[in-house]
C-alpha cells in the first residue's frame, strides 16, 4: 500500500517531535510538512489520488489557513476510503470535540503533547482500516 503522511502543524517543535514519533512507532510513508492548511490544501488538490492513502496530521489552531478551513475544503473531494485525519490541538474544549466526531475523515482526536502511547493506538487504527494483513 502506498502512503503519504501529512503534518500540517505550525510548531517547528511540535513538527519535530511528531516526525521522531512517527519513525519510533514505524509509520511508514513518504512524510511531508506544511505549516498552515493553505500550502497542504493546494498540494492535495493538484496531487490526490485514489491510489494512494493519506494519514493527516492536522493542528487546528495555525495562521493563514486553520484546521477547521482547512478540513472544509478537504471534504469535497478527499473520499474516507483512503484518508484519514487525525486532529492534533492543545485544546480538548467538548464542543470541539463533538463537532470533529461528525467529520467522517477524523479518525480520531489528539490533545497535545502526543505520545507514543498514542501513536501506537494510531498505528493501529490505520492498521486496522487500511492494511488489514500487510505492514505499515
Amino acid at each position: 500500500m502506498n502512503y503519504q503522511i501529512l503534518l500540517i502543524e505550525d510548531d517547528p517543535i511540535f513538527t519535530f517531535l511528531l516526525e521522531k514519533g512517527i519513525k519510533h512507532a514505524q509509520l511508514k510513508g513518504e512524510t511531508i510538512n506544511f505549516t498552515n492548511g493553505k500550502p497542504a490544501i493546494e498540494y492535495l488538490n493538484n496531487e490526490y489520488s485514489n491510489d494512494k492513502n493519506y494519514i493527516i496530521f492536522l493542528d487546528l489552531n495555525m495562521p493563514v489557513m486553520n484546521g477547521w478551513e482547512f478540513m472544509d475544503q478537504l471534504e469535497t473531494f478527499a473520499s474516507t476510503n483512503n484518508c484519514m485525519v487525525f486532529v492534533l490541538t492543545s485544546s480538548a474544549y467538548q464542543q470541539d470535540i463533538d463537532r470533529l466526531k461528525k467529520k467522517p475523515l477524523v479518525a480520531d482526536f489528539v490533545t497535545k503533547p502526543i505520545t507514543e502511547f498514542l501513536l501506537k493506538g494510531i498505528k493501529d487504527s490505520i492498521k486496522a482500516k487500511f492494511e488489514q494483513n500487510q505492514t505499515i
